[in-house]
């Protein structure tokens, strides 16, 4: 199967797929074996190389744009990915750029390898951002996004040309001081692209007053563009997860903050596999990271008994862990959005309250939030309450068009 093909936001799931089968045993050992990267079903067109670098044709109807989305990372990679496949569906062609990955870094995604292999800043003068009509910036850095943007409208300006529209959003959903911030970073854009009204909301309200002078960025909610739509054909099913089950626990870089946070909620994690042996715990990091880097600094694991129904994911098993777990838990992993919209009961660990820097301040409203404290054996997960469906529709997920979204505002900016 392939996860390119499945954005699209069509109904949560009609829960009327065939029910999946017992991920346990397989799941323990054979699925936490390195993934293959997945297939796209609509390949990119056919290749041609000349004299000064690399040509794709692609082949669009008449009236659509060209369309150039640049990452940095194997997140943004994925991101642009998913939005190409959705863009080229609706007959604009649609080019990914970015720099190759690092092979000394490991991924929870499947492999997605920019088209183009080429920096933010080396498509400047470059033929390709010549003949775009918009390009959407996925990146980092925020200084890079906005000397790109004035160093490519002031060439446009002396070569008496039209700079190609410029657009860019998080690939998170966000609120309060982070979302704030995330405008911030992109002021430079001509279009901020949000998940959902929510946040879109929340920004008009805070840019309505600006005077006219300020450049202000037009807005748009997008939906979780970011995120696969759905897991694969038969991985979804309704009712109350069936045994043996599984926990997903989504491992944060950075997160708790707290100075020996992650060694309590591995010690926490532990206690829970003990004293619940019918469960598989699995601890799958939700970012990417240094090769042979462990997820708790200065971790030894001489100095850890683990049971063995508690486990690591390997790279490239996150979208897989999340299509076959039972629950997931986390503090405030992104990805914890395709868990609620796919039917996992999930637990939010309130135990470090609501701060940005905690990175859960987006999902206040959710009803997920819960006390490790509360939870004394892992079967009480398949009884917490579901996800606020109103909170998790306005977050984004009641978006169900954003590609077409997208396209109506940029034709809008072009004329």
């Amino acid at each position: 199967w392939s996860w390119t093909g499945q954005l699209g936001q069509p109904q949560l799931a009609d829960l009327c797929h065939p029910p999946r089968r017992p991920p346990h045993a397989e799941q323990r050992w054979g699925s936490l074996q390195p993934a293959k990267a997945a297939q796209n079903p609509h390949p990119s067109a056919p290749t041609s190389r000349w004299a000064g670098g690399l040509r794709l044709v692609v082949q669009v109807v008449a009236g659509a744009m060209t369309i150039l989305l640049v990452s940095d990372d194997d997140h943004s990679a994925f991101a642009c990915q998913l939005l190409a496949q959705q863009l080229r569906q609706g007959g604009h062609a649609c080019l990914t750029v970015g720099p190759a990955l690092s092979s000394r870094r490991d991924s929870p995604l499947p492999a997605a390898t920019p088209q183009i292999p080429l920096t933010l800043m080396d498509l400047l003068g470059h033929e390709l951002l010549k003949s775009a009509s918009a390009v959407g910036v996925f990146i980092h850095r925020s200084d890079y996004l906005q000397r790109f943007t004035h160093a490519h409208r002031e060439l446009a300006r002396q070569r008496g040309e039209r700079p190609a529209v410029v657009f860019s959003g998080p690939l998170q959903s966000s609120l309060g001081d982070q979302l704030v911030q995330e405008l911030s970073d992109r002021h430079c854009c001509d279009l901020l692209v949000v998940p959902g009204d929510r946040q879109r909301r929340e920004l008009e309200a805070i840019t309505q007053f600006w005077p006219t002078t300020s450049g202000t960025p037009e807005i748009e909610s997008m939906g979780l563009w970011f995120l696969p739509e759905r897991p694969p054909l038969g991985a979804l099913s309704g009712g109350t997860p069936k045994p043996p089950y599984t926990l997903l626990a989504l491992a944060q870089e950075s997160i708790p903050i707290q100075v020996g946070a992650k060694a309590q909620l591995l010690r926490q994690l532990i206690r829970w596999a003990e004293t619940s042996p019918d469960w598989s715990i699995v601890i799958q990091r939700d970012q990417s990271w240094e090769r042979g880097q462990p997820w708790i600094a200065k971790f030894e694991p001489d100095d850890w008994s683990f049971p063995d129904n508690l486990v690591f994911g390997a790279p490239g098993q996150l979208l897989s862990q999340l299509a076959s777990c039972s629950a997931c838990l986390s503090v405030s992993s992104p990805w914890t959005l395709a868990a609620m919209a796919w039917g996992r009961p999930t637990l939010l660990i309130g135990d470090y309250g609501i701060h940005t820097d905690q990175g859960t301040t987006a999902f206040f409203g959710s009803g997920c939030m819960h006390r490790l404290q509360a939870i004394d054996r892992l079967d009480q997960l398949l009884e917490l309450p579901p996800v606020n469906a109103f909170w998790l529709q306005s977050t984004g997920w009641g978006v169900h068009d954003g590609a077409k979204r997208l396209i109506r505002r940029l034709e809008a900016l072009i004329r």
